[in-house]
């Protein structure tokens, strides 16, 4: 109950005023994740109880081919968690997506300090542990986006390993099992960081249990964890083979990987990214856990510094060397790291482009270690008052540096409002495709448009003709890379919705497409709903046999 206090606490820092607009508002940094991550919680619902289909495959995006969103960042644990809450709370999607992201930091500082408090058995020291690893700058970086923001998962999945293995029951091999199903369908990346602890866990305490300061492990219960994981995560590589999907480019992975210096040296002292650095309170209780800590603190040393290097990507280096997108993927940006290994032994990876995520397994190590260094400080001290007041100076410790780390980081609150020209798109009952201009990223930072109509689609419930959807099949195409010079050619589209305000933001292609379907429309369109910027546009060459039932 402390723990989920404290957590409550958080998240309500963190979060505020969102908690007093669930249902009008949200967190957006600017790159239009948020109303993604709505989509896709809507479509859980909409697929399970609306439409009776399969989740992981949607014809409401990349109409009329659809798209599967298995290996998509869909959270569909996260969505089918949300279902109730859509269907309960006024605001559906919207609320549901809030509510899950101001959950976000307490279950972090809860599931953190269920691990610590397994690993230690001192509630206070777990306290410490849970806010040191759980209230960081990546913690507040990642808060709009849902597929990120649940890192509590990977402590919730360590926390069962750690019980697993001190109670040697067979129903807590299904509990653990439960919830790394849940962490798999939420975030791939976390799943990985995940198993990359337990399968460290499960090497060292084969080899050299004494050298990492583990406990005995329920050698069948080990068994039968990796057993039944093998069985899982094989069966989805076999559903990965037959959906092929786009790598990013090689060169991505090195741009998305972290630095050294910026892991270690605060962003108030020298400016860094502070979404990679470990965090204050972390990084200054790592010394004490290592000196009175338990044995068991070279393990999660080994953690936390495994996950770190993970975190340099490809090729570790102490300052990056880039201004923007390096030319190419060699050894000379740097020293051949574990991240580069795992690229040539495991074709998963290079589905991933950015490395410096996994600074969140690193924090969640770092946690565990300070909770450790405190239980063993506290454990030292005689004197209750004494001791006290060693608590509230490792508290005052990870509140006061975690106030440094975190100001100004925490993305503004953005109304969320579906702007009213759309209302023509809902109630129209005929099904129809539409067109939504401009296509693309905004000129100025790495933002899809196509996130922002997929908000909106929850509202009209058209199909869009693209979507942000990661992982795509390599014969999918954005609507800016395809020549739209007759529309008779799309009978399936009804309507075309121009944004004339986001046109600027666009990429020089996507605003000569906009000037081609302006002319295209003064002959086969005629505007029928006009709203400030936005421009509703119905189409005279629209075939409503041709549409095709989802």
């Amino acid at each position: 109950m402390l723990a989920l206090g404290v957590g409550l606490v958080t998240a309500a820092v963190l979060t505020f005023p969102l908690p007093l607009h669930l249902g009008s508002a949200l967190l957006e940094d600017g790159t239009f994740d948020a109303y993604q991550f709505v989509w896709n919680i809507w479509w859980v619902r909409e697929s399970l109880l609306g439409l009776h289909q399969n989740p992981f495959f949607t014809s409401y995006l990349f109409y009329p081919d659809g798209v599967p969103l298995l290996f998509h960042t869909f959270s569909f644990s996260l969505g089918l968690a949300s279902v109730p809450l859509q269907l309960a709370l006024p605001g559906g999607a919207l609320t549901a997506h809030n509510v899950l992201v101001v959950a976000a930091p307490a279950l972090a500082v809860l599931a953190l300090a269920l691990l610590a408090h397994e690993l230690t058995g001192d509630p206070w020291a777990a306290v410490v542990g849970g806010l040191a690893g759980a209230v960081t700058g990546t913690t507040v970086w990642y808060l709009p986006v849902l597929y990120l923001d649940c890192a509590y998962l990977i402590a919730f999945v360590l926390w069962a390993w750690w019980r697993l293995h001190r109670l040697a029951r067979p129903r807590d091999v299904v509990l653990l099992l439960g919830l790394l199903l849940a962490l798999v369908f939420a975030s791939q990346e976390y799943t990985l960081m995940a198993l990359a602890i337990l399968g460290l866990d499960s090497f060292a305490s084969l080899v050299a249990p004494r050298a990492f300061g583990l406990p005995p492990r329920w050698r069948a219960g080990l068994v039968a964890f990796w057993g039944f994981t093998a069985l899982a995560l094989g069966a989805l590589a076999l559903v990965a083979m037959h959906a092929p999907a786009t790598a990013p480019p090689a060169d991505m992975v090195l741009f998305g990987s972290a630095f050294a210096a910026a892991l270690l040296v605060p962003p108030w002292v020298v400016p860094t990214p502070f979404w990679l650095y470990l965090g204050t309170g972390a990084l200054a209780l790592a010394p004490i856990a290592l000196v009175w800590g338990r044995p068991t603190v070279r393990f999660w040393l080994a953690a936390a510094v495994l996950l770190s290097l993970m975190a340099l990507g490809p090729y570790m280096r102490w300052q990056q060397p880039f201004q923007g997108p390096p030319p190419r993927l060699s050894p000379g940006h740097g020293f051949p790291g574990p991240y580069l290994v795992a690229l040539k032994v495991l074709p998963l990876f290079r589905f991933f482009r950015a490395p410096y995520r996994w600074t969140v397994g690193a924090q969640v190590a770092l946690g565990a270690l300070a909770a450790l260094g405190v239980a063993g400080v506290r454990a030292r001290i005689g004197a209750a008052s004494v001791r006290t007041i060693a608590t509230a100076a490792a508290l005052a410790l990870v509140i006061g540096s975690a106030v440094l780390d975190l100001r100004g980081l925490r993305a503004p609150l953005t109304e969320a409002a579906v702007p009213a020209a759309y209302g023509t798109l809902s109630a129209d009952p005929q099904p129809a495709a539409v067109l939504e201009l401009p296509s693309g990223l905004r000129a100025s930072r790495f933002a899809a448009f196509s996130s922002l109509y997929m908000y909106y689609q929850t509202a009209h419930r058209k199909y869009l003709l693209e979507g942000t959807v990661s992982r795509l099949p390599p014969d999918r195409r954005l609507v800016v890379q395809r020549a739209i010079s007759d529309f008779a050619a799309l009978p399936y589209v009804k309507w075309v919705v121009l944004h004339r305000d986001l046109v600027p933001e666009s990429s020089l292609g996507a605003q000569r497409q906009v000037e081609e379907v302006d002319r295209l429309l003064v002959s086969e369109g005629e505007l029928v709903a006009r709203d400030g910027a936005i421009d509703v546009y119905r189409l005279r060459t629209f075939r409503p046999e041709t549409v095709l039932a989802p």
